[in-house]
């Protein structure tokens, strides 16, 4: 953090006392605090005692002691500054999102490190050269209640929380009135800041969408000491004097580090760049058979194990032992290209008596059936009957990197 850059040296070192003397809080002590301080200087002439000087007006002499000789201008005092500082932070920087989703949110943390109230407006910077662009972006904010005024309740006017309050997207250095600009922000407080946006469909795996969230720094409904700015909401100005008037009245000194290419140190805004990812899982599947014996039962047929390769040396007449095996694969290249909610049927003709079915695989054990026609009752290898087999409730994630994901759904049955 820049502080106090092209300040003279008497203002540096007067804000510098201030700031130790509030050093528990990030932004120090409260702006418009006038900082006190007196003095006492005692000698002797000769050996005698001679009248304390000191700038103290409530200095009293001790019972026989000289008259003391006090300084008509009182203490040495200065006013502390107003340290204009925040720090926009992304909390979900890179969110997976599928393509043709709507609303997905990128959270972002303002903090108030300066030493005084303050309100604050916020533009979009969508950066060029990425993938594509999310339409449709909104900027949200909410924070807890702040009781401002410490009149024991958090109703006044800008007080109270506000959740999902759209906030106009406004361009940097909007005049007073032309923006939406946040409730009041105390110094060390936070507000929790969400651009929502709509994803275009037809995109590709890994294509991005980089943002840059830009906080600029307004002046708010009330100073925590100096009473109400004269233009709340306006843009908060810089003292641009380079002159430091030290006591009376708090100037505005910029502090602020630069968190992107958007802006720049020591303007009053900051910055945080987030991107919205496609997570676009890539499924492909197909089915096969395999003879696995000639000649068999039940019994042998459940107890047939998957062979290594296809066996080429027997044959499907009727009570041959087949096995159908329908494969799924992820080939989505990025950690989180998950695919949800997979559903697998398969209808086995009546010329094939069910055996048994089983799945490998998937990210957990799904539910697998198998029905009848009636649906309702398990399939047994009678005679004249269809079979379904249903997966349902199936997930596959992706492997990051070339390697693919399989899953499979393995069916058992006798020729008839």
């Amino acid at each position: 953090m820049n502080l106090l850059r092209n300040i003279p040296k008497l203002a540096l070192a007067a804000s510098a006392t201030a700031l130790m003397a509030g050093a528990a809080h990030a932004g120090g002590t409260d702006a418009g605090t006038s900082v006190e301080n007196t003095f006492t200087l005692d000698y002797d002439v000769d050996g005698t005692p001679q009248g304390t000087i000191t700038n103290d007006s409530t200095y009293s002499a001790g019972a026989g002691d000289p008259s003391p000789i006090i300084d008509p201008d009182g203490p040495t005092d200065f006013t502390v500054d107003r340290l204009i500082d925040l720090t926009v932070t992304a909390n979900n920087s890179g969110l997976l999102v599928p393509p043709n989703a709507d609303d997905r949110i990128l959270e972002f943390t303002l903090t108030n490190t300066g030493n005084d109230n303050q309100a604050y407006s916020f533009s979009i910077d969508d950066v060029s050269g990425d993938d594509f662009d999310a339409t449709g972006l909104e900027i949200t904010y909410s924070r807890a209640a702040v009781d401002l005024n410490d009149d024991g309740d958090t109703s006044d006017t800008c007080e109270a929380a506000v959740t999902d309050a759209p906030l106009t997207v406004t361009t940097l250095g909007a005049a007073a009135g032309s923006a939406d600009v946040t409730c009041d922000i105390p110094k060390d407080g936070t507000a929790t800041i969400n651009i929502s946006g709509d994803i275009p469909d037809s995109l590709t795996e890994a294509d991005i969408d980089d943002l840059i969230l830009v906080a600029e720094t307004r002046d708010p409904t009330v100073w925590a000491t100096e009473g109400n700015p004269a233009t709340p909401a306006a843009v908060t100005a810089e003292d641009g004097d380079a002159t430091n008037t030290i006591d009376g009245v708090a100037e505005n000194v910029f502090a602020d580090d630069s968190g992107s290419s958007s802006e720049v140190a020591n303007d009053g805004l900051h910055s945080a760049p987030s991107s919205y990812v496609i997570s676009s899982p890539d499924l492909t599947a197909e089915k096969d058979v395999w003879v696995l014996a000639t000649a068999s039962d039940e019994t042998n047929c459940a107890a047939e194990t998957v062979p290594g390769s296809e066996p080429t040396d027997q044959y499907s007449s009727p009570t041959a032992c087949v096995l159908y095996t329908i494969t799924t694969t992820n080939t989505g290249e990025v950690a989180g290209s998950d695919a949800t909610g997979i559903e697998i049927v398969d209808v086995l003709p009546e010329d094939v008596a069910f055996v048994k079915a089983e799945t490998s695989g998937f990210d957990s054990a799904p539910a697998l059936t198998f029905k009848k026609a009636d649906g309702t009752t398990d399939c047994d290898g009678a005679a004249g009957e269809t079979c379904t087999v249903t997966v349902s409730g199936a997930n596959l994630s992706a492997t990051a990197g070339a390697t693919d994901s399989l899953a499979y759904l393995r069916i058992w049955a006798l020729v008839r």
